[in-house]
C-alpha cells in the first residue's frame, strides 16, 4: 500500500510517503511558512520524484494532534481534501505517538502547552507502537510524575531539550521532531487494524485540561 502522511500539529510542516513497511519520500520543514502553503508544495515536490501521482495512492494519514489549534484545522482539512477529491482511504492518527517512533524502547513526546503545561503521551516502541500513557494536556510537574517511574526512557518532541534535564534516567532523542513518515507508518498500523475513518467525521484531537488539572494549574499560578 503507499500512504501519504501529513502533519501540521506543531511548527514543522511535515510530509512522508512509504509504501508497505518502505520509506519513499519524505519532507520535513520547520520555520515561518504557512502550513497551507507548504504542504501542497511539499506534496507536489515529492510526486515529481515519481512515476506515479496522487492517483495511485491507496491511503491517506494526517496528524490528529494535540497541537497548535490552527496548523491542525489546515492539516486535516488538505487531507480531507484530498480524500474526497481522489476517493482515497483516510485515517487520522496521534501526532504525538507518531512523533516517538523514531526511537526504540520507552519513548515520551513532551509538547510546550505553555503556562507551565505539556501535551504529552508516553510509549513502548519495538515491533509496534504500545501506547503505555494516552495522549493529555497535564501541568509538566504532574507528567514528570509519571516519568519518573521509567528506570530508561528517551524524550522526544520539538521541546524535548527543554524538559529532558528534570527527567530521572532520561535521554533525549535524536530525532526530537515530527517526520512525515511516521504518521504514515503508523496510520498503515492503524488502518490494517480498524480500516479507514469517516472523511466528515475526523477532526482535531484538541485536548483540554480536566477540571482538577484546571484548578492545579490555576493554584500554581496565583502562588507564583
Amino acid at each position: 500500500m503507499k500512504v501519504l502522511g501529513i502533519d501540521t500539529s506543531t511548527k514543522t510542516t511535515s510530509v512522508g510517503l512509504i509504501e508497505d513497511e518502505e520509506v519513499l519520500a519524505e519532507y520535513n520543514l520547520r520555520g515561518l511558512v504557512s502550513h497551507s502553503e507548504s504542504v501542497t508544495d511539499m506534496i507536489e515536490e515529492i510526486f515529481k520524484k515519481f512515476d506515479f501521482n496522487l492517483e495511485d495512492l491507496d491511503l491517506i494519514a494526517v496528524g490528529i494532534g494535540p497541537g497548535s489549534f490552527t496548523g491542525l484545522r489546515i492539516g486535516i482539512t488538505i487531507a480531507k481534501v484530498l480524500a474526497f477529491s481522489l476517493d482515497k482511504d483516510l485515517i487520522g492518527v496521534s501526532s504525538l505517538v507518531a512523533n516517538g517512533m523514531s526511537d526504540y524502547g520507552n519513548v515520551a513526546t513532551i509538547i510546550d502547552a505553555r503556562r507551565g503545561n505539556v501535551y504529552a503521551s508516553i510509549i513502548n516502541n519495538e515491533e509496534n507502537p504500545e501506547v503505555l500513557f494516552e495522549d493529555s494536556l497535564l501541568p509538566f510537574e504532574k507528567f514528570k510524575e509519571e516519568l519518573d517511574k521509567y528506570d530508561e526512557i528517551t524524550i522526544a518532541g520539538l521541546d524535548a531539550e527543554k524538559y529532558v534535564d528534570e527527567i530521572k534516567n532520561a535521554k533525549l532523542s535524536k530525532n526530537k521532531g515530527m517526520r512525515g513518515i511516521n504518521i504514515a507508518k503508523l496510520g498503515l498500523i492503524e488502518f490494517k487494524n480498524k480500516g479507514p475513518m469517516d472523511i466528515f467525521s475526523l477532526v482535531p484531537n484538541y485536548l483540554k485540561l480536566s477540571q482538577a488539572e484546571a484548578q492545579y494549574d490555576k493554584k500554581n499560578e496565583t502562588s507564583k
